[in-house]
């Protein structure tokens, strides 16, 4: 079976049997909801309705009281400041009046109606009253707010005030004794609920959970176990291991991938013998022919080295008897000797690349090679050499070491151009060492950046293209490396650190 079909049908077993409960107990934890939802609703209207009127009905008090005391302080004192309060309140309470009237009942309309025309009696004298204070006519003023008239309106103003305070106390606890009564009932719904859904759950539960182990099993030995097999063969082919056999594959997606990893792994190792008996005959092939080349190079090489002997030793000779009288003749005979020097470094550079001499390993300083080999360097006086400090023993050939450095070195110095910075490092690591040698010339193009250490390679008129290869191949017998980097150019020789 195909994984998607498998996974469909995990799916549709895990729907069939949590669909069902969830839906019994959706809609019975819905329709106690709603009813829940209706009673609530119905109990709080009714509670903030009582209690609103309720605090209407004490704002109204209240402000009737500002209203009268501000009344009679104006009359009595005649200071503008209670006539800004009295006028101040005034709308508050005409407002309050009229929001009661609007939100009561019939019988709570009725009451607040003829609590307004009272009212507006009231208001009415205090008008009057506060006319005559600005008249001059303070004791008048006094005299109708005193008046029976008066304290007749206000006595029924405020004793039914206090009765509807009364009596609407009364209706407000009987309306929370209700609303607490519906709660009660809402709760207790809420608790039937509560023990139906737990008994879908005791009952859902176990089911979903044996039916998740059955169908984790399933999943586990159908995919997980077959990938996991899978991923062990990758893993050891990636080592290396490409006669690893291959698990029995299934006919799903993971059969098909592990056919066709198998397949390309078969493939892989016929093109790698292919690659590699390809690599073999080339190698092969350079080695007889640069066999032939040494051979013949050195059969070339012995030749010319010992004319080029006799050249030296006349030219020293000359120089001796002719070079201190006649200044031409020594400056001739210099230029002589420095090509033949030429010529004897790139028959060197030849001799060392062509043959393969066993290297005879020793502990030295490294600090101490590079000196020697600076000190024997023709370097120079306008090139700054700056040597490193610190040391590392190593085990190379010195002879041989010494050629490597010492072909470098020569290489920075003409890349200055005789002119310049070189500097050297010794930087020691756990169980490597680092030569690094700098200069500050113009570096070395990035397209021929790569190909420095092949043999015949060369940017000089002058050069085999022997020198850096042949550094590079005693380098590896001593099992390390070279490398070479750019801004500032640095060639990195790294060997085994003792």
């Amino acid at each position: 079976m195909l994984i998607k079909y498998k996974l469909l049908l995990c799916f549709l077993i895990i729907i069939g049997i949590t669909v069902p409960n969830g839906i019994i107990g959706y809609t019975k934890v819905d329709q106690s909801l709603a009813k829940i939802e209706a009673e609530l609703v119905t109990s709080l209207q009714e509670m903030k309705k009582a209690s609103h009127l309720d605090n209407l009905t004490i704002h109204i008090k209240y402000y009737d009281e500002v209203l009268t005391q501000s009344a009679r302080n104006y009359a009595f004192t005649a200071d503008e400041k209670w006539l800004d309060t009295y006028y101040a309140s005034e709308p508050g309470l005409n407002a309050l009046i009229l929001e009661a009237i609007t939100l009561g009942g019939k019988d709570d309309k009725v009451f607040f109606q003829s609590l307004s025309d009272a009212n507006t009696r009231l208001t009415q004298l205090e008008h009057e009253s506060i006319r005559l204070v600005m008249d001059g006519r303070q004791s008048d003023a006094i005299a109708v707010l005193e008046s029976p008239e008066y304290w007749k309106h206000k006595q029924v103003y405020r004793n039914a005030l206090e009765n509807y305070a009364k009596n609407k106390g009364l209706e407000y606890d009987q309306v929370f004794d209700v609303s607490t009564i519906h709660l009660e009932a809402s709760v207790q719904s809420i608790k039937e609920v509560l023990v139906e859904a737990e008994t879908l759950l005791y009952v859902g539960i176990p089911i979903v959970l044996s039916m998740a182990l059955v169908l984790a099993y399933y999943f586990f030995r159908s995919v997980v176990s077959p990938i996991s097999r899978l991923n062990n063969v990758v893993e050891k082919i990636s080592q290396g291991k490409y006669d690893v056999p291959f698990p029995k594959q299934g006919h799903d997606e993971i059969g098909d991938l592990g056919r066709r990893m198998q397949s390309m792994v078969h493939s892989f190792k016929a093109a790698l013998e292919t690659e590699r008996q390809l690599a073999v005959a080339q190698e092969k092939l350079k080695s007889e022919k640069l066999t032939v080349i040494g051979e013949l190079a050195a059969r070339i090489a012995h030749d010319l080295r010992n004319p080029l002997s006799v050249l030296k030793n006349i030219c020293q000779i000359l120089k001796i008897q002719y070079g201190q009288k006649d200044p031409k003749m020594h400056d001739h005979l210099t230029r002589m000797e420095n090509s033949i020097q030429r010529m004897s470094h790139q028959i060197d550079d030849v001799l060392t690349f062509v043959r393969t001499v066993p290297i005879d390993k020793q502990i030295i300083s490294l600090r101490d090679l590079v000196a020697k080999v600076v000190s024997d360097s023709d370097i120079p006086s306008d090139v700054i050499v700056t040597m490193p400090s610190n040391d590392e023993k190593i085990n190379c050939d010195e002879q041989k070491m010494r050629t490597v450095l010492s072909n470098v070195i020569l290489n920075a110095v003409q890349a200055m151009d005789g002119r310049g910075l070189l500097t050297i490092k010794i930087v020691g690591y756990t169980k490597f060492v680092n030569i690094e040698i700098s200069d500050s010339g113009p570096g070395i193009p990035e397209k021929t950046l790569p190909s420095v250490f092949e043999p015949l390679f060369t940017t000089k008129q002058t050069g085999t293209g022997l020198g850096l290869s042949s550094c590079k191949n005693i380098v590896e017998q001593h099992g390390g490396t070279i490398n070479v980097t750019n801004n500032p150019t640095t060639f990195t020789i790294t060997l085994p650190r003792l």
